[in-house]
């Protein structure tokens, strides 16, 4: 399947997203479909709180919130998209990906739908478990990193590399709880895990990254998660600014570097830490 095909069929799938969430009374204005127009520019991501997963449409039906829907969809297949969600919670969707979420997480839990794969970096919030809802698998965690891969073909996989996660199949209501070094399979329909061999993997979502309209205060948290070599500290007065742009692999100088030449804006360098002002 070329790249026209598969950007014709998720296309298809966004579309038919929609005309049900409409239909259902769940937009109030139209969603945003993000089709990543790359902007060229540099540097490395190291892998955080992860996961990488495949949803289904129908799950939309069992959504209870008083919130709206908010979509993003991401039909490029050469970035991830990263976006910032309510409960500071980040995301990157891969290529062919589509975000279902409320625009107001309830105060019980915060629950998101996805179709296609996703990296994610979950908020810490003891009260408010984040959930991922899949066709073939839910996963709940408090605030931790993990890695997850599935499809509507093959059987879901998580892999966990801070924290835990509990992972429970739908068809069989199976549930394990999976910690840090260790990875879940199914087998047969069953639940299996084994240590993880390959923590590499983790770093796929982070090879190039594009983010639209993203507060510069966001992405100095994305940046100091990610860093230990730097930390990056932005002025209040200027931490609402947006910026749009994407990052390849390179230094975290040439990442503050474009900040500072997009928005016209100057930085200090002193013992480790970078200060952005105006």
């Amino acid at each position: 399947m070329n790249s026209k095909e598969i950007n014709n069929r998720t296309d298809r799938a966004w579309e038919k997203l929609h005309a049900r969430l409409e239909s259902d009374g769940l937009l109030s204005e139209s969603p945003k479909q993000v089709r990543v127009v790359f902007r060229p520019a540099m540097v490395a991501w190291a892998a955080g709180l992860a996961l990488i997963i495949t949803a289904s449409l129908f799950l939309i039906r069992g959504f209870e919130s008083d919130s709206k829907m908010q979509i993003l969809a991401n039909n490029e297949n050469s970035s991830s998209f990263m976006a910032t969600l309510e409960d500071g919670s980040v995301v990157y969707l891969a290529g062919n990906t589509t975000l279902s979420h409320p625009e107001h997480f309830r105060k019980s839990k915060r629950e998101v739908f996805l179709e296609g794969n996703a990296f994610f970096e979950v908020a810490k919030n003891s009260e408010r478990p984040f959930v991922i809802e899949t066709q073939k698998a839910v996963y709940e965690v408090l605030g931790t990193s993990f890695d997850i891969k599935g499809s509507k073909e093959n059987q879901p996989s998580l892999s966990v590399r801070t924290g835990s996660v509990k992972m429970t199949l739908r068809e069989s209501g199976e549930s394990m709880i999976i910690k840090a070094g260790e990875t879940a399979f199914v087998t047969d329909g069953k639940l299996g895990k084994v240590y993880t061999s390959d923590l590499d993997h983790f770093q796929t979502y982070m090879n190039r990254i594009h983010f639209k309209d993203e507060k510069l205060g966001n992405l100095a948290g994305v940046i100091n998660r990610n860093f230990g070599s730097i930390k990056l500290e932005i002025d209040p007065a200027i931490s609402e600014r947006r910026l749009t742009a994407t990052f390849a692999k390179e230094s975290p100088d040439s990442l503050v570097e474009l900040i500072c030449s997009a928005l016209e804006l100057k930085f200090t360098y002193a013992e480790g830490v970078i200060k952005i002002y105006e």
